[in-house]
């Protein structure tokens, strides 16, 4: 009770956020806010794996590369990840200066490199889909299958999961769960093209929708192998309620890119 007493509020703060940035933010600001949330992910990542080395500047400078391949025109993905992949390179050349340093080098480069890959990358797929315009629908769409399906696998999970899927990585999820949520998904996803107008088929938003509802289920749990491995509950106590930053995107890492790609090569 003391939890969703806790949990209640940040929720309803999070949707008036949320659908008011989505709504009513220019495209420009929208990207810094993605930029900044995505940030503050990055460093609850950093936090729960502690390399040894590393550079806050290098990470944001990284990240700033691939927030502008995301928005100006000027520069391409491909552009910001060698400019990266280069500033990662000069760093570590002239910071790993001994042997206790040399040890952790392979470790601590790949961390560096994964907050690129893992969190700045796929989560601006989120903007990715608000400049596909439609007054954001698209990314509302996308908000509603997964928190539908998230409440789907919840709710069967809790009263009829016994199949555990991922014991080590997320304990409560079940094999009835992730069912759950993909039925329900499917289903929010013809509900959500009533409630959010796009140009589609209901058959094609509700296939599409399942997959997203599938690939949620998956997404969340490997942001959990991060918090197991560390021995943390939560990426952070940002949220009341809600853990971290990181927590709340986890499902979006690989569902952002996915109905992004999903919808330009299939929704005609």
């Amino acid at each position: 009770m003391n939890d969703l007493s806790k949990r209640l509020p940040t929720t309803a703060v999070l949707i008036v956020f949320t659908y008011s940035a989505i709504r009513f933010l220019p495209l420009i600001y929208f990207s810094a806010l993605i930029y900044i949330l995505i940030s503050l992910a990055a460093v609850e990542l950093i936090t729960l794996t502690q390399p040894r080395l590393f550079s806050w500047p290098l990470v944001f400078f990284n990240g700033l590369l691939i927030a502008l391949a995301f928005t100006v025109k000027q520069v391409d993905l491909l552009q910001a990840l060698t400019a990266a992949l280069i500033a990662s390179g000069l760093f570590y050349l002239f910071t790993v200066t001994n042997q206790q340093r040399l040890e952790s080098f392979v470790r601590d480069m790949g961390i560096n490199a994964l907050t690129a890959i893992y969190l700045y990358i796929p989560l601006y797929f989120l903007f990715a889909l608000k400049k596909l315009g439609a007054n954001g629908n698209y990314l509302f769409f996308l908000i509603f299958v997964i928190a539908m399906g998230d409440s789907g696998a919840y709710f069967i999970g809790r009263a009829f999961g016994k199949h555990k899927i991922y014991p080590l990585a997320s304990p409560k999820k079940s094999l009835e769960g992730l069912v759950a949520a993909v039925l329900t998904a499917a289903l929010s996803g013809w509900l959500s093209i009533w409630l959010f107008p796009l140009k589609v088929k209901i058959s094609t938003a509700m296939i599409s929708a399942a997959i997203i509802g599938l690939f949620s289920q998956l997404s969340d749990p490997v942001e959990s192998l991060f918090k197991r491995a560390s021995g943390k509950k939560d990426s952070s106590h940002l949220l009341p309620g809600h853990g971290g930053i990181l927590d709340r995107v986890d499902s979006y890492i690989f569902c952002a890119p996915l109905l992004y790609y999903i919808m330009m090569y299939f929704w005609k």
